[in-house]
């Protein structure tokens, strides 16, 4: 694995983010994007469950039988899905990855620091909430982009990652990097709502079967692949919610 460039509060920087990408960047403002994110992700009894979890339940069928892997999680946010992976594999070696710093310390500070974080929902007409964290001694988090991960050739048997793919500036070299890094026989994980915010996106990559032939020509194997998996974001206590149209897929690196 590549050295970190820098080190701020615990969180390694393996991408030298600058002043403007900071600035740029919606997911830096702590108060509207971290807030919300760690009531979705980190506060399941608000919802009566987490909101999410049909993503855990497509990817655990293809989840291997051993306990010793590495595992990556790419725009982890607050951490949901890479520290339930760090409880199922308890001596895998695991990673957050986020280009938010914002994100990233609020995971930090939950997972592996055992910080609770106290959530103020009144604007959403919830009752504060206090959340107890966990320390998890086999999960890291760090800084950097999809298109630049740190990690050296053929390292990690698990990437994964929610909500990203239709974010990313260069999705081709993305998943070229995931391609990667993924050792012969790792698999990729994504559950994407292809709400692309390029045009030139939606032409390269819309409808879901363009993104499986460039899946298929990197090298990748399709295991799964669900073009309608249905999710309910809520918003607040009058039950108002978005609803994402989402495709989930499984690919195996040849």
């Amino acid at each position: 694995m590549q050295l970190p460039i820098s080190n701020r509060k615990g969180i390694p920087f393996f991408y030298p983010k600058s002043d403007i990408e900071f600035q740029r960047d919606d997911y830096e403002l702590y108060h509207e994007m971290v807030v919300r994110q760690s009531a979705l992700h980190l506060a399941d009894p608000l919802w009566g469950g987490y909101p999410f979890q049909a993503i855990f339940d497509f990817t655990e069928k293809h989840y291997p039988n051993v306990t010793d892997i590495d595992i990556v999680e790419l725009g982890c946010g607050v951490g949901r899905w890479i520290a339930t992976l760090a409880k199922r594999f308890p001596t895998s070696t695991c990673w957050g990855i986020d280009y938010s710093y914002q994100m990233l310390k609020q995971a930090h500070r939950f997972w592996v620091e055992e910080k609770a974080i106290v959530l103020d929902l009144k604007d959403r007409g919830l009752d504060q909430q206090t959340i107890k964290g966990e320390s998890l001694t086999n999960l890291q988090f760090g800084l950097a982009k999809a298109e630049e991960l740190p990690f050296v050739d053929s390292s990690q048997d698990l990437v994964v990652h929610s909500f990203l793919l239709d974010r990313l500036e260069n999705l081709t070299k993305a998943l070229e990097e995931m391609y990667r890094v993924l050792k012969p026989k790792g698999k990729l994980m994504v559950v994407s709502p292809l709400n692309f915010q390029k045009a030139a996106h939606w032409k390269m990559y819309f409808p879901p079967g363009q993104l499986s032939d460039i899946l298929k020509e990197m090298g990748f194997v399709l295991l799964d692949w669900e073009e309608s998996m249905m999710f309910e974001e809520p918003l607040d206590k009058r039950g108002n919610v978005i609803r994402w149209n989402c495709l989930g897929f499984v690919a195996e690196k040849r």
